[in-house]
């Protein structure tokens, strides 16, 4: 079973999708996820949501290390030593914050394809943006390579970085034993980062490098800076509650709580995700939740898909860490009660 190597991969800019490789500790995953960010958080099915530190940044093969706070004891995942045949069967992985496994099978329709200067493995193993950053695998169960790219000019087909280049810089990172690199896009050289290398310049052609060391932990500001105030009063790390722009993620609980801010309507909404549907829904679960409606304070019970959710709804004009936290704490305990009560009492299926 692979899907326990799949990390999904957030940062306060994006989202996407990252493969944890045990021998080395690390999750790889697409340079673009994580530019401009020092630390990102990682989760999967199997593994608590936590921080990996950005120890690795490859502009030129679009590739970034992350180093997570703790190592995952899973067995050894093989990278493959030569690329797969024209034909032969792979298998896409992805996985974005809030969405479940995405898999996709195909085949290699062409190796060796240039794009950049670089060989890629084309593939339709395609999955939109939810494979950027994860793993492709090949028949035998190995890290055939890491998806990167989608073709533009052909629906439904894309771009792997092979295995054997992710070895490579594998390599060239551990030629600085554990110490944070990148790799120059200009002259493709590595640097380390050491006391005296702090220029922004690589020292071997002179071009503009920046070290993960360098990066600057991210500061919200506005409307966002107020809603992280806000989830860190409530007793939460808003570092890690963050999942792409004016997106987080709270687990209370058992409940799972997002808050979103919709710059475009200035409104900032709380929507607790409590559970799913029974199989047979009868008209007491729904006349319960239209009942607690009339009840609620600013909280509104309703439906989306199979879903059953608890929202808050707050005007970013009004809001204010002193105005907003309790409503927000309110949000919290509700959600926390109502999952309860909804499965115990109702057969909801918990999420």
């Amino acid at each position: 079973m692979l899907s326990p190597y799949v990390f999904q991969v957030a940062t306060p800019f994006s989202t996407g999708t990252g493969v944890y490789l045990p021998d080395h500790g690390l999750v790889v995953t697409n340079e673009h996820l994580v530019r401009d960010n020092s630390t990102v958080v990682i989760g999967s099915e199997t593994s608590a949501e936590q921080l990996a530190k950005v120890v690795y940044l490859d502009t030129y093969y679009d590739l970034a290390f992350l180093k997570p706070d703790s190592h995952q004891d899973f067995p050894p995942l093989l990278l493959a030593t030569s690329d797969p045949a024209v034909g032969e069967a792979v298998t896409a992985i992805g996985q974005q914050f809030g969405h479940p496994l995405r898999v996709s099978d195909g085949q290699v329709l062409e190796l060796e394809h240039e794009h950049h200067g670089i060989g890629f493995i084309m593939h339709d193993a395609w999955q939109e943006a939810a494979h950027s950053g994860g793993p492709l695998f090949n028949a035998a169960g190995e890290l055939a390579g890491i998806n990167m790219y989608d073709i533009k000019e052909g629906k439904g087909r894309a771009l792997s970085l092979p295995a054997t280049v992710v070895n490579k810089c594998l390599s060239d990172y551990a030629g600085g034993k554990e110490k944070p690199a990148a790799r120059c896009f200009s002259c493709q050289t590595v640097t380390y980062e050491t006391a005296v290398n702090t220029t922004g310049f690589c020292p071997s052609c002179g071009s503009e490098l920046t070290l993960p060391g360098m990066v600057e932990d991210y500061q919200p500001t506005g409307v966002s800076a107020t809603v992280e105030a806000i989830i860190k009063t409530a007793g939460h790390d808003p570092r890690m509650a963050r999942r792409g722009p004016n997106l987080w993620s709270i687990r209370q609980g058992s409940a799972i709580i997002q808050l979103a801010y919709h710059e475009d309507s200035g409104l900032v909404t709380g929507d607790a995700y409590l559970c799913s549907l029974p199989e047979l829904p009868n008209a007491e679960l729904f006349a319960f939740l239209l009942r607690e409606n009339y009840k609620l304070q600013q909280l509104t019970f309703s439906t989306f898909g199979q879903d059953i959710v608890l929202s808050l709804l707050i005007y970013d004009r009004y809001l204010t860490v002193e105005t907003a936290l309790p409503r927000f704490e309110h949000l919290f305990a509700k959600a926390d009660e109502y999952d309860n009560v909804l499965v115990d009492k109702f057969g909801g299926q918990w999420l």
